[in-house]
Formats: structure tokens, sequence, C-alpha cells
């Protein structure tokens, strides 16, 4: 969105778009506003079958590297 030259805009608001402009209102609620605004939920995600696998597949790695590093632990307090 291209700003007039009279406006002032300066170039960091041009680059960063409209997320830039959602931090800068929050920060003008109040608290109770801020919370209630959080307090609602987010709809769930909708992610292909292939990601799906791909994060139950990182989740079972980190168990199993976990498990690798608190064998990994207790083995040498035995030594």
């Amino acid at each position: 969105m291209p700003v007039p030259a009279e406006t002032g805009g300066d170039l960091e608001e041009l680059t960063t778009g409209p997320q830039r402009n959602d931090e800068d209102l929050v920060m003008f609620l109040e608290r109770d506003q801020l919370v209630a605004d959080k307090a609602h939920p987010v709809p769930r995600a909708h992610l292909s079958a292939r990601t799906r696998v791909a994060l139950w597949a990182l989740r079972v790695f980190v168990l199993v590297v976990s498990a690798m590093v608190i064998y990994t632990f207790f083995s040498q307090l035995a030594h």
C-alpha cells in the first residue's frame, strides 16, 4: 500500500505490513482488554496428511531422544 509523500510515512511501516500495526494496537489496550482478547480460542490448523505424519514422527523422535538422554544420565551416575 503506497503512502503519499505528504503523510511522511516511514519505510519501516511500509515493509512490515499489517502485523506491525496489530502489534502497535496491542500497546493501547488496557490489561483486561488484552486478557479478554487472548482468551478467545484459536481454531485448529488444517494440515495435510503428510504434515501430520511429519509432526507425529517428530514427536516420536523427541521421545526416543529424551529416553536416550535420561538413560545416559542415570547410567553415568552408577560409574
